[in-house]
Order: C-alpha cells, then sequence, then structure tokens
C-alpha cells in the first residue's frame, strides 16, 4: 500500500456496483466489486446544456444552463471464486438499466452531495455503449458508461420519471 510523507493524497475509491435492467430494478443480472484489487479506476464528469444569449452586435449578454448531470466512466476487472464466475462478471444488459453503486468515496460532484453512492443521490443510468476486452496478454475488462440525472427519479421498467 502507497504511503506519502508530507501532505496526504488521495488514492483511487473502492466501490461495489450492482446492474439491473430496464424492466428490473429489483433482481441484478450483474454484482461487481470496483474494490482496490478489481479496480482500475472511474471518472467522474460534471456536464450541462449551455446557451449564449446574443445581442444585436454578437456579444454575450446571458448564459442558460439546464440538464445537470454526471458520467461515471467505470473501468473493472473481472473477478471471481473461478474463472467461470469471473466471465459471469463481463455481462452487460440492454440500454436503459440502472446501477447501484456503495462504498465509494463521499464527494459532492455538480453540486450533488455524496455523488457516486447511489443511497443518498439516485441511481445512475446505464445508456449502453459498455465494453469488454479479452487480451492473451494480461486481464480481461469491463467499461461502461453510467449516468446520473439529478431531478429524474428511477423507477422500473422506465428509464426515468421527471
Amino acid at each position: 500500500m502507497a504511503n506519502s510523507q508530507g501532505r496526504a493524497y488521495v488514492f483511487g475509491s473502492p466501490a461495489e456496483v450492482t446492474l439491473f435492467s430496464a424492466s428490473n430494478s429489483v433482481t441484478p443480472i450483474v454484482t461487481g466489486s470496483v474494490a482496490s484489487t478489481a479496480n482500475e479506476g472511474f471518472d467522474l464528469t460534471h456536464e450541462t446544456d449551455t446557451e449564449e444569449i446574443k445581442d444585436t452586435s454578437g456579444e454575450v449578454v446571458g448564459h442558460i444552463v439546464s440538464n445537470n448531470r454526471l458520467t461515471l466512466s467505470l473501468n473493472m476487472i473481472p473477478a471471481g471464486a473461478t474463472a467461470a464466475d469471473a466471465v459471469l462478471q463481463t455481462w452487460l444488459g440492454a440500454g436503459n438499466g440502472t446501477a447501484v453503486i456503495s462504498g465509494a468515496k463521499s464527494v459532492t460532484f455538480g453540486g450533488i452531495g455524496d455523488a457516486i453512492n447511489t443511497s443518498t443521490s439516485g441511481r445512475w443510468i446505464y445508456a449502453g455503449g459498455g465494453s469488454v476486452k479479452f487480451t492473451n496478454s494480461g486481464k480481461a475488462m469491463v467499461s461502461l458508461t453510467l449516468k446520473k440525472y439529478p431531478a429524474a427519479t428511477l423507477t422500473a421498467g422506465t428509464a426515468f420519471t421527471l
């Protein structure tokens, strides 16, 4: 384990990720630990739609922001008690599934307290676009992107309801 002298630094964050299909938010399709031994890391991004309002001279006189959202890009190493169990962790569902995340570091991001963990800030949406990389020279890698819209309440069978 890394340590430092002088200043303290943040090294990664463990997390437990559970994926659900779009039609069933009760029975998980995949549960994978994004823990220190199986986590390649994740990136959290804050995004909004913006529009500049210009006057007749072309100068910006106003700025509109809407659609506040977070994007979480996860990179995980599939792991299990056996190689067959590890392969099960590579299953990605159809679009509009949801994800529950727990155990991550608590960060306020994009104005959302404890933005990563779903117990306080709501579920993530898996919109599709994940990938699995198999290689003969190293570990397999699962990559997926999740989105969170703070104004949306996620329910089973519905991507989100405003």
